[in-house]
């Protein structure tokens, strides 16, 4: 089993700071523009996606991770047998394989499928 970085950023950002923060990375860092989906906007960020994603009910900002397994339900079972908690309740992806947890700090990490 194999568990490596994805290509996947997340930040959940509060409403209130969307535009400015997407004004931040955009006009002021630069970042090439990937495109927007729904209420999220993406970037280049070297080999990975950032997502700066606009939500509606958060006071502060969260960043979420990336990971992948070449085996998932090893990876799955590893995690249970370690009592690291699933998260699957933070966002539905249907017809998805991968599932969702948090590491000790509460940052939330999507495992998919390497």
């Amino acid at each position: 089993m194999q568990i490596e970085g994805g290509n996947n950023i997340a930040i959940k950002i509060p409403k209130y700071k969307f535009e400015g923060t997407v004004a931040f990375y955009k006009d002021i860092l630069g970042l090439p523009l990937k495109g927007t989906e729904a209420n999220s906007v993406a970037f280049e960020f070297g080999g990975s996606t950032l997502w700066l994603d606009c939500m509606e009910n958060y006071a502060q900002q969260d960043v979420w991770l990336e990971l992948k397994s070449s085996r998932l339900d090893e990876t799955s079972q590893l995690f249970n047998k370690e009592k690291v908690p699933r998260r699957d309740e933070v966002e539905i992806h249907e017809h998805s394989a991968g599932f969702w947890i948090s590491d000790p700090a509460g940052t939330i990490l999507r495992i998919n499928p390497k």
